[in-house]
């Protein structure tokens, strides 16, 4: 635990250990402080920031509750506060109550820490690092993300991602999602390349039984190629169906492998739905769904499909449909198929993958 005067809020990066990923400076670290908490009542309050990190990994963990209790004379009732940690494990409190002895603990994913006294002084700035056991060495991790474009904030499609000398690949998806499943725990490299963009290669701590969430970005580089023969092959978009049987395991939507879609008899998609929780609109061009009446987004192969206005789903069959994917809502919507700027997304989404994609 560090002490300093709220005048000299840029000592607070030497503290910390690690800087929120905006800041470029120690300076900048005070100034961020300074422009989050405003004025400080410097007789009575100060500030208490810090970190919260898995015991055993060192992950940063973001989104843990970090909350603060003392004792109030001549009252039955302690005094509380509680934040949450940012994306970066970092938490702040700008109106920490001076002069009392503060009981400080943390809690992420169902796991609490030891809870730790500090004193906090009127007009002084208090670091304090927290410690949470939630990860198990013993089980493997999760690795989420996504790849984007540094200059547009976009998502960059068929980036390659690996992990040095493990052996293990992957594609960005149409959105530059990517996951890696059950990734031993451990300290990995992993390289990103595009042909479009500058290689990047990431250092991660892999911690047991916790899913890791990354952004990457990457710049584009002024490249000549020289001659290339390229042969295409169809092929089905999103990894020929990856993910499909992850997601049915989620449980979050409404499958119809091909021996479903064989039993029910039905050629078009409006009737294969017939009796899911749904009703049809207008001769089976739109839907019923929660007694809303709407069209929800088709993907074909992956691909978001335009639908004619005046047809709507009526065109679409399931004849060469080898499963099918129904998402009653927005919430259920998994992430690769929630366009959140489209209109239709709020009633719900269908996936098609079809034999011909092969």
């Amino acid at each position: 635990m560090r002490h300093f005067a709220l005048a000299t809020y840029a000592a607070f990066a030497l503290a910390l250990g690690a800087l929120p990923a905006s800041a470029q400076s120690e300076g900048d670290v005070g100034l961020a402080i300074a422009q989050v908490c405003g004025e400080v009542d410097e007789r009575t309050q100060g500030v208490l920031a810090g970190t919260v990190r898995d015991q055993s990994s060192g992950v940063l963990l973001d989104n843990a509750a970090v909350v603060l209790k003392w004792s109030i004379p001549m009252n039955e009732y302690p005094g509380t506060q509680a934040e949450r940690t940012n994306s970066e494990g970092f938490f702040l409190f700008c109106n920490a109550p001076g002069g009392f002895a503060i009981d400080v603990y943390a809690e992420s994913l169902g796991h609490r820490s030891e809870a730790v006294t500090v004193g906090v002084e009127p007009g002084t700035l208090v670091v304090e690092h927290i410690v949470v056991e939630v990860s198990d060495p013993s089980v493997p991790g999760f690795i989420t993300g996504r790849i984007i474009d540094r200059s547009t904030g976009r998502g960059i499609e068929n980036a390659e991602l690996s992990i040095r000398d493990e052996g293990i690949g992957t594609l960005t998806n149409i959105r530059g999602m990517f996951v890696f499943e059950e990734v031993p725990y451990g300290v990995y490299i992993i390289d990103v390349r595009h042909l479009a963009f500058a290689d990047r290669e990431v250092a991660l701590h892999v911690a047991g039984g916790l899913t890791q969430n990354l952004v990457i970005e990457l710049s584009e580089q002024a490249m000549e190629l020289e001659g290339l023969t390229v042969t295409v092959e169809p092929k089905r978009f999103y990894n020929d169906m990856e993910g499909l049987v992850r997601r049915m395991n989620m449980g979050f939507g409404d499958f119809m492998l091909r021996s479903d879609i064989e039993a029910s008899s039905a050629s078009s998609l409006t009737h294969l739905l017939l009796g899911r929780g749904v009703r049809l609109n207008d001769a089976g061009r739109s839907l019923v769904i929660r007694g809303r009446i709407c069209t929800p987004m088709v993907f074909i192969d992956g691909r978001m499909t335009r639908l004619d206005p005046d047809r709507g789903l009526l065109d679409i069959s399931v004849l060469d449909a080898e499963a099918v994917e129904f998402y009653k809502g927005t919430a259920s919507i998994p992430a690769e198929f929630n366009y959140s700027n489209n209109l239709q997304v709020g009633c719900g989404a269908i996936v098609i993958w079809t034999r011909r994609g092969r």
